[in-house]
């Protein structure tokens, strides 16, 4: 009797065992599972961002016509599709920035932590000339600095994520900005619109700011205001600079105008050539997205193909 018990309790101890070593081999079974869940999805990432990467390396070939992109992107994507195990393709979008140089280029000026104090001066002076008023310039500005930097630090004046929380407002961005509509969205934004919209100058602001180009404002075509507040200049300092770019049929943008540098007084050589340029330009932007099975990746680079150079690359989030 005493040997059943003892064989029965034996019975159940290995039954527990049995029963604790298959709830570890499962365990260990779904936590492998999930890693390679990750490291397959890291994989087909990578790939997608191989393939969009294909795109701007094909645009920047000097001798693609912008017309012929879609149909080289839809070949290229079949020989690439013929290595592959699984469906590939990329699509490309190309667009000229020429005349995204005649507005203020926010991203690049924002990107660059050394170049803080540079932007604060120039938004400053660009807002007064529209006359905002000066406590509504500083707050919009600290904000708009807060919205983009990647810390929780919040200036003076800024606000970084509890205020926004506070507001029912959702929270900054924390990177380049996305959109021009974004701006809308930064604390005290609206109250400068609406002061630059109702000023002497009746500004309506979406026409003075980009989000893309190389940085450099065209003195060619931007307006009186840009150029005067990027070169740190008075208001009205370049009007007689403005008169003369007119040509002799006194309009903007016709083969007439005359871009003379000189007239621009008191502005370094040195300060012109880094934020300003006179000429034309060859700056594209090119949106490539890559496919690689469910899994999609686009890259946006800014380039000149001639001679062919990115200037910069960033991987967009996807919705």
């Amino acid at each position: 009797m005493k040997g059943r018990r003892n064989r029965g309790v034996a019975l159940v101890v290995v039954l527990w065992a049995v029963g604790l070593i298959s709830s570890a081999l499962l365990g260990l079974s779904l936590m492998f599972q999930a890693q390679l869940d990750q490291e397959v999805a890291a994989l087909q990432n990578a790939r997608a961002t191989l393939v969009a990467e294909s795109g701007i390396q094909m645009v920047l070939q000097r001798d693609l016509n912008r017309e012929e992109v879609a149909d080289a992107s839809r070949k290229l994507s079949e020989r690439l599709r013929s290595g592959w195990r699984v469906p590939v393709e990329f699509e490309v979008s190309l667009e000229s920035l020429q005349q995204e140089e005649s507005h203020l280029n926010l991203n690049f000026w924002l990107s660059d932590p050394a170049r803080e104090k540079q932007i604060q001066a120039i938004l400053q002076n660009l807002f007064a000339g529209w006359g905002v008023n000066l406590d509504t310039s500083i707050r919009t500005i600290d904000c708009l600095l807060d919205w983009v930097d990647p810390d929780d630090f919040t200036r003076a004046q800024g606000a970084e994520a509890e205020e926004y929380r506070e507001q029912g407002l959702g929270r900054p961005r924390n990177g380049r900005l996305e959109s021009l509509d974004e701006l809308e969205n930064v604390l005290g934004w609206k109250e400068l619109a609406e002061e630059a919209r109702n000023g002497p100058q009746g500004v309506n602001w979406r026409s003075k700011f980009t989000l893309y180009g190389s940085g450099k404002l065209s003195l060619k075509s931007a307006d009186r205001d840009l150029i005067e507040a990027v070169l740190g200049m008075p208001s009205g300092a370049a009007q007689r600079f403005d008169e003369i770019r007119l040509g002799p049929d006194g309009r903007l943008g016709t083969r007439d105008d005359i871009v003379n540098p000189g007239l621009l007084q008191g502005v370094p050589t040195a300060v012109l050539e880094e934020r300003t340029v006179s000429g034309e330009t060859d700056l594209w932007r090119v949106s490539s997205t890559g496919k690689v099975g469910e899994v999609k990746r686009t890259l946006v680079a800014l380039l000149t193909r001639n001679p062919p150079q990115v200037m910069a690359r960033w991987l967009q989030d996807q919705e």
